[in-house]
């Protein structure tokens, strides 16, 4: 979901993002940030999908994970190209 899908989702069922910090004992700025995805605190994450009644992944789902660094057979067969030409 959208952080602006979840805070009116929170407000259908009066909620704010100050109330509900305040009912888990936490500042405001933690509880912006983990509805915007910056943060993760899973006892955030929990209430607010409790509250919700949705599942937390069906709020937050999780993302893809990008592959940033080269196999060691990816290497090996760039070595073995530069050493060829």
């Amino acid at each position: 979901m959208h952080p602006e899908e979840i805070k009116a989702a929170l407000r259908m069922k009066g909620y704010t993002l100050a109330a509900l910090a305040d009912d888990l004992g936490m500042s405001r700025s933690v509880v912006s940030h983990v509805v915007a995805g910056r943060a993760q605190s899973a006892r955030v994450a929990q209430r607010i999908a409790q509250i919700l009644g949705k599942p937390v992944v069906a709020i937050w789902p999780p993302k893809p994970q990008s592959k940033l660094r080269r196999t060691r057979e990816q290497i090996a067969a760039q070595r073995a190209a530069a050493l060829a030409a």
